[in-house]
């Protein structure tokens, strides 16, 4: 925090604890026992967008996370990456493997997340989010774990309705979980996330 944000009362950004998310695969176990929720095998990292362009510092970190994920070495081999942007400034980089690897898909989003953030980046994570499904059905539910706050909260969509949330699945998601990872308790702190790659 400089000086001027001392002066000023304003808070230093949240230090990222990416560790969290490899709590995820044990927890997949004990979401799909409860409500039959398997992983898609997609997952994606948030960030605000950084001025500089892609031939700045910020993109040759994005191409660096491209190239690691991409790479033939990597570990079970490579993945499909890519990056998209959402309407209110924030850049999507989305991973996806064969939804049996979640404990890939998870190695590769806490790369994203580590890359970025030892380039300097950290303060401009958002959140990461990890997609499951129903066998079978189409409705997605996304495991939203945001930057500084060291929690997760579910995000579902509701099925042929613009901008409105199952509410009944978010809570059985999180009775399911509540044992497993640290639920964010305020709602207010629950952002839906809309423009998130595969809704």
């Amino acid at each position: 925090m400089g000086l001027l944000d001392g002066l000023l009362g304003r808070p230093a950004p949240a230090v990222p604890d990416l560790d969290r998310l490899f709590a995820l695969p044990g927890a997949a176990a004990a979401l799909e026992a409860a409500t039959g929720l398997v992983p898609t095998g997609g997952g994606a990292v948030c960030h605000r967008l950084v001025e500089g362009g892609p031939f700045g510092a910020f993109g040759r970190a994005q191409r660096e996370v491209t190239r690691l994920l991409g790479h033939p070495a990597a570990a079970g081999g490579p993945c499909e990456a890519g990056t998209s942007g959402g309407p209110h400034g924030w850049v999507w980089v989305h991973v996806a493997h064969p939804p049996g690897a979640l404990g890939r898909l998870v190695g590769d989003l806490h790369l994203v997340n580590a890359t970025l953030d030892a380039a300097g980046y950290g303060p401009y994570l958002l959140c990461t989010v990890v997609g499951f499904r129903r066998d079978g059905s189409a409705r997605p539910l996304l495991l939203v774990h945001p930057h500084g706050r060291g929690t997760f909260y579910p995000f579902a969509p509701s099925p042929g309705e613009a901008r409105h949330r199952d509410g009944a699945l978010e809570a059985r998601v999180r009775d399911a979980l509540s044992g497993e990872l640290p639920i964010e308790q305020d709602t207010a702190r629950r952002f839906p996330v809309w423009d998130a790659p595969g809704l």
